[in-house]
Formats: C-alpha cells, sequence, structure tokens
C-alpha cells in the first residue's frame, strides 16, 4: 500500500476539497468533450509546451491570449503547461482553464483538460502541471517526485511536491497516444534534480511493461537542466532521458535540416546571449541569460516534421513576451 496523506485545498472560499495525496494517483478522466478526428487524416500531432509564469499576474489574461491566437494560427493539438496556479494570491482557480476558456471564446476552439496540482500554500497558491488536449482524454495518472524546498513567492520560500502528469489521448481511428507533462526542480542540488529524473522514468517504464503495449509517448515540459550549464555538469541528466529511448524531438528537427551547421552542442550553447534555440532568459520578464531548459521528448512516432522555439522575445523582438520561457512546438508524424 502506498502511503499518503490528507490534505485540505482551498480551492475558492468557502468550498473546501480534501483529498489523499499518493506518491501514484490515479485521476478522473480530463474534463471536457472535445475530439481530434482530423489527427488521424492529416498523419500528425502538434504539441506545444510551455511555462505559463506564475509569478506574473496582472497581466496573465493578456499573456494567455496571445498563446491562444498562435494555437488558433498553428493548429495546437496539445499543451503541456507548467505553472499553471490556483488561489487567493493569484486570482484564478486554475489558470489552465482560463486559457482553455480564451481558447473557446475567442476563437471556437474545444479542448479537454486534465491538471496535477503540485502543493504550495494550500488555499493561497498551489502550482500545477496541466494538459489541454483536443483529443479525449481516456485515462490520467500523477507520479509524486522528490520534494525539494525551492519556490519562492513574494518573500516566501516553500516546499514544492513536483510531479509528472500522464494523460492517455484517443485518436479517432488510429489509436491511444501517452503524453507526459512534468516540470523537475529548479533551486535544487544536482542530485536532487537527477532523483526526480530516476522516479520520472521508473514511473513511465512501469506503466509501458503493465500496459503490454507501447504506445507512441511525448514527455514534455521544463526539466531545468542545461547541457552547457557548469561546463557540463547537468549533460547527464539530459542523457539520463535520452538513453531511455526519446529522441530530443525539437534538436532533431534542427539538426536534421540544417545542412551540417547545427549539432546538439551549439543549440543555444552560450548561456549569456539568446539565440534561436534558448528557451529561457528570452524575456523584457528576467534579462538576457540564455538556457535551453524546456525540452519535448518522444518515442515510437514516425518522424519530427516541424521543429520551432516560439516567444523567444529577445530574438525575435515582433514576439510577444508571454513568459520567462520561450514555448517549444514540434510536429510528430504519426507512425
Amino acid at each position: 500500500m502506498k502511503a499518503c496523506r490528507t490534505l485540505i485545498l482551498i480551492f475558492s472560499l468557502p468550498v473546501i476539497l480534501v483529498l489523499q495525496a499518493c506518491q501514484t494517483t490515479p485521476l478522473p478522466p480530463g474534463t471536457g468533450d472535445a475530439q481530434c478526428a482530423d489527427v488521424a487524416d492529416k498523419g500528425y500531432i502538434n504539441v506545444l509546451t510551455v511555462n505559463l509564469l506564475f509569478s506574473e499576474i496582472d497581466d496573465r489574461n493578456d499573456r494567455l491570449k496571445v498563446i491562444a491566437q498562435f494555437a488558433a494560427k498553428n493548429g495546437v493539438d496539445v499543451f503541456l503547461l507548467q505553472e499553471v496556479v490556483n488561489g487567493v494570491l493569484v486570482k484564478t482557480d486554475n489558470s489552465a482553464r482560463d486559457l482553455r476558456d480564451i481558447l473557446r471564446r475567442k476563437h471556437d476552439l474545444n479542448y479537454n483538460i486534465q491538471s496535477a496540482f503540485e502543493i504550495g500554500l494550500p488555499g493561497l497558491l498551489s502550482v500545477a502541471n496541466a494538459v489541454l488536449s483536443r483529443c479525449e482524454i481516456l485515462y490520467s495518472l500523477v507520479q509524486r517526485l522528490p520534494r525539494t524546498p525551492e519556490l519562492e513567492f513574494r518573500g516566501q520560500v516553500f516546499e514544492v511536491s513536483r510531479n509528472v502528469l500522464l494523460s492517455r489521448l484517443d485518436i479517432p481511428e488510429y489509436g491511444k497516444l501517452n503524453i507526459y507533462n512534468t516540470h523537475l526542480c529548479a533551486d535544487c542540488e544536482e542530485f536532487e534534480r537527477a532523483e526526480q529524473i530516476d522516479v520520472m522514468l521508473k514511473f513511465i517504464n512501469s506503466l509501458e511493461e503493465n500496459t503490454g503495449e507501447k504506445y507512441p509517448t511525448v514527455l514534455g515540459g521544463d526539466f531545468n537542466f542545461d547541457r552547457f550549464r557548469g561546463s557540463g555538469k547537468q549533460r547527464f541528466q539530459y542523457d539520463k532521458v535520452v538513453n531511455a529511448g526519446f529522441i530530443d524531438a525539437y534538436a532533431e528537427y534542427i539538426i536534421s535540416t540544417s545542412n551540417g551547421q547545427e549539432t546538439l552542442d551549439t543549440l543555444c550553447e552560450n548561456k549569456d546571449n539568446a539565440d534561436d534555440h534558448c528557451t529561457t532568459g528570452v524575456s523584457e520578464l528576467n534579462g538576457s541569460r540564455s538556457r535551453r531548459k524546456d525540452y519535448i521528448f518522444a518515442k515510437g512516432f514516425a518522424d519530427v516534421s516541424l521543429g520551432k522555439v516560439v516567444f523567444n522575445t529577445l530574438v525575435n523582438a515582433e514576439e510577444p513576451t508571454v513568459s520567462d520561457h520561450a514555448a517549444v512546438y514540434v510536429r510528430l508524424a504519426l507512425p
């Protein structure tokens, strides 16, 4: 039996939700009735991962509108969202639901939603990973990762229970697809993030073994490791994921289409200057410290037919700022 603890979450006064937070927790199927009947016909799925930046509150809806406009223009099928928020301090019940509402209201686009909150300050501030999907979410499971005291908000530092969220999608006339969304620790020791990666990969492997089928799989999010930082001391964390059978989808596309000009060791190698490949330190919100820390890893797909870093404000001034992170957008060809 897994060890559990009782948590009392105050989502919006006076509503109080009491739940059990276990190491591995089944979630209800994602809510919503969206269907992605066109995905099998077109033969690919478009995935966007973006960190929504929990601490910027006043302009959040404007930033969500920019993301929604991109999705409408580019046909995003699945969003992987990090730093989704809930609570009195951040003035929303669920910022991923806010994005879904904008997509529906402004662009007539329907998405199913699944959220996995990481406990921060109950009732005041909770942070989540979330998935928005045009495809039906059949099944969801959240795996809690080892805790680290690392998140600061308005002078308060508190412990965050990071997680990895599985959403199993149904693609009509095609089959199932596994989507994993995570946000690994930032201000933590290297061994702590490595422990989180080990737990995450063990979770993924155990699910593959238990189902008896290996569905095409996406593992994306904010991983907080950079292959160049500290003379490459975080590179082994990246290698852990790749050695588990995943490809770095964005890198795969860029390298294959650059006529030999790009290699893995040139993708955002200068930490002080943003380039086309950087995903953090790319906006007016936190200056010019450039990093590549947001990834979409994949396995079981036929090809990566498109890969972009978008909302990289320091490289393209015409791109609006949506976060202190840019977003990674890929097109994965169904096998």
